[in-house]
């Protein structure tokens, strides 16, 4: 086995939403000490600007999603989330800023609500970790079909790293999934070549050890 073999995964929303039903309470801890470095810096990388057509596929508790409405005011701001849970928490942090640009709404990555060619920016962070790797085709044409051309897809992932303590996590993600939520490293960049976005920057982060992903893709206009 080498580092960088993607473990094996199956999908079931019902077990997602029970794993993060009970994490929700404590997610934000956890994405303070690990996930926000990444996080930030693929905000600071996005190109957002105010006035534009933005979606986030699972928002969490919102900690990103509240960013990106203060960041586009007088534009469009949606985001799904599969989680009752998850989503109450980010009304939550949602109601207590002045914001009112803002949708959030029960979704699923694997069928979105949304026209083709809506959005400017499509967020996505932290998901494709827990899905099936044979499923991320289909997942990342969902992110491509709802991005107007032109358009950037931001997504953050769970990653291998490229230090030795990195593999901490690897080998956490291997043998106690279930304090992982069942997300383990992923590597994603063949498969939205493959759809036909064109990735245009790519950035390893680690936080605490925690190794994360950058990669910034562009929706071409032809």
């Amino acid at each position: 086995m080498t580092q960088n073999y993607v473990l094996p995964r199956k999908f079931s929303s019902q077990t997602i939403a029970t794993h993060y039903a009970f994490v929700s309470k404590f997610y934000d801890l956890w994405a303070l000490l690990t996930e926000d470095k990444a996080v930030k810096q693929a905000l600071r990388l996005s190109g957002i600007y105010d006035g534009i057509d933005i979606l986030e596929i699972a928002v969490g508790t919102g900690r990103l999603f509240t960013k990106i409405v203060a960041h586009n005011p007088h534009g469009r701001n949606e985001g799904i989330d599969i989680s009752p849970e998850m989503l109450s928490a980010a009304r939550k942090r949602l109601a207590n800023t002045s914001a009112t640009g803002w949708t959030l709404q029960s979704g699923s990555a694997y069928d979105l609500p949304y026209d083709d060619n809506t959005f400017d920016l499509v967020f996505n962070t932290y998901m494709l970790d827990l899905l099936p790797e044979e499923d991320f085709p289909k997942v990342v044409n969902e992110f491509q079909r709802v991005l107007r051309p032109g358009g950037r897809l931001v997504l953050v992932t769970f990653g291998f790293g490229k230090f030795r303590f990195n593999r901490f996590w690897y080998w956490v993600a291997k043998t106690f999934p279930a304090l992982l939520t069942n997300c383990r490293p992923v590597q994603v960049n063949g498969v939205i070549e493959s759809t036909g976005l064109r990735i245009v920057q790519t950035e390893p982060v680690s936080q605490n050890t925690f190794p994360s992903d950058i990669t910034i893709a562009e929706k071409r206009d032809w």
